[in-house]
């Protein structure tokens, strides 16, 4: 059984599903800006350029935690999503574009 969590972490929200042994975490790799124009409810707001260190910052682990990313078209969430599985992460998911998304699950 999963809990949703929304946290707030350095004035970022965060998706945080706890299950025994792992973590998921939903990131908009848009820009700030695009972010404060609206969201996801419960994304993270890393930029794709930054998806490497804001991944350290948050210790989201290479192996057990499941890692969604999503921007405006998809387009740079790929980019993210290739990032990260170059650097070892094994659980990315690329959710595409925003308003997309939006029509199927909540948005702030």
């Amino acid at each position: 059984m999963r809990k949703l969590l929304s946290v707030a972490a350095g004035g970022m929200a965060l998706l945080v599903s706890f299950s025994a042994f792992s973590a998921d975490y939903l990131i908009d790799v848009r820009t700030p800006q695009e972010f404060s124009e609206g969201h996801l409810k419960g994304a993270i707001n890393i930029e794709y350029q930054n998806i490497l260190n804001g991944a350290e910052a948050l210790n989201i682990s290479k192996e057990q935690d499941t890692v969604r990313v999503y921007c405006r078209s998809g387009h740079r969430a790929g980019i993210a999503l290739e990032t990260l599985r170059q650097a070892g992460f094994r659980n990315v998911e690329n959710l595409g574009g925003f308003e997309e998304l939006a029509k199927t699950m909540p948005a702030e």
